[in-house]
């Protein structure tokens, strides 16, 4: 297999050294200490739009970097401190990036990521993609800069993701996980702790959070675990232990919404929620908020009574709370440890399921 080499000190009379261009070759970048991410820009522009090729990068490279029109292209080893931009690119795979900036998915095909840590945004629009182990770390901006947005008909999937927030700017509507416009997001274990919001999912875009062998965490965020709105869908679902062992996993798993503030998972404005094996506690509110004429579902989960409030769940505004347990009803059912407040032309049920509820018709806070 042929290999080429650019070196960080391959400069003549002034001007960067060519790069080399070949089919389906594999070429090394030497960016060397703080090397210019012009070296790898030139190697991309010789390459074009040929496809199977692969790039190996070293050291550490300084500078923005757009990968654009690339076909079959694996980058491995890149370590970036500026902005990464993938536009228009079908099949790139990225191994062990690490970025310092913004990394931003434009109207990308099929783009994979592999252990990857991303010091900043991640913002995909019009792109599919997926990134198996991603972890994005607190930055020291309190509107959440540090954070992940799927929007404008993206379909992004993550494996075991770790995303924090600065756990500061309670109440300024920042998200660490955010899909919108007509998005699909599938999260496949992790935790999100540290922003305003842990989960945002609004404008018809649909979220499946934690549908695999792995926990999903969203704790400790400072005002809501999990916020759908605006004709949003999320289904927040672990495995039962017969569930697990069908699909290859050591156990059962969960979603575990704890400690965020106000409320662990608000639907508002015609959104929809699904819960299973999800576990609701900690919040000062309602662990369940449903207002303005959305819906939630949920089975074989458990909601604790709110620290202020004293109840599990509020439902108001022309909503709907319902507790089915589909296939293994009628003998399994939620827990809720307090009391369900039902007002404004509400209403709460129980189908295939022996959930107990504890109704009230006046509610003694927001």
């Amino acid at each position: 297999m042929q290999k080429k080499l650019i070196g960080s000190g391959a400069v003549l009379l002034g001007v960067l050294a060519a790069p080399h261009m070949a089919a389906a070759a594999v070429y090394t970048v030497a960016c060397g200490t703080n090397g210019s991410s012009d070296l790898v820009q030139n190697q991309l522009q010789a390459i074009g739009s040929s496809s199977g090729n692969t790039i190996v990068v070293t050291g550490t490279c300084v500078g923005d970097l757009s990968v654009t029109h690339a076909d079959r292209l694996g980058i491995s080893g890149l370590t970036l401190n500026g902005d990464l931009v993938v536009d228009s690119a079908v099949t790139v795979t990225f191994g062990g990036l690490r970025l310092t900036g913004t990394l931003a998915l434009v109207n990308a095909r099929r783009t994979t990521f592999n252990n990857t840590v991303v010091n900043g945004q991640v913002q995909l629009r019009g792109s599919v993609a997926v990134f198996n182990g991603l972890t994005v770390p607190a930055g020291a901006s309190s509107l959440g800069a540090n954070s992940i947005s799927c929007q404008g008909q993206s379909d992004c999937t993550f494996y075991s993701l770790a995303l924090a927030g600065s756990g500061t700017g309670a109440g300024n509507g920042s998200a660490g996980l955010t899909a919108g416009s007509a998005s699909r997001l599938s999260l496949y274990g992790g935790t999100i702790t540290g922003f305003d919001i842990g989960v945002l999912v609004w404008n018809n875009a649909m979220a499946f959070l934690g549908t695999g062998c792995d926990n999903v965490n969203i704790q400790s965020n400072l005002t809501t675990g999990v916020y759908v709105t605006d004709g949003g869908v999320a289904k927040i679902e672990g495995l039962s232990a017969t569930d697990a062992a069908l699909d290859g996993c050591a156990g059962p798993s969960h979603g575990y919404i704890t400690g965020n503030g106000s409320y662990g998972v608000l639907v508002d404005g015609g959104g929809s929620a699904f819960l299973f094996q999800t576990a609701i506690s900690g919040h000062s509110i309602d662990g369940l908020r449903v207002q303005h004429g959305s819906t939630v579902r949920v089975r074989s989960s458990t909601i604790d009574a709110a620290t202020t409030s004293g109840r599990s769940a509020r439902v108001k505004a022309q909503a709907h709370l319902y507790f089915d347990e589909l296939s293994n009803g009628p003998a399994a059912s939620s827990t809720l440890a307090g009391p369900v407040c039902i007002t404004g032309n509400s209403s709460i049920d129980t189908d295939n399921s022996s959930t107990v509820i504890n109704s009230q018709s006046a509610c003694t806070s927001p």
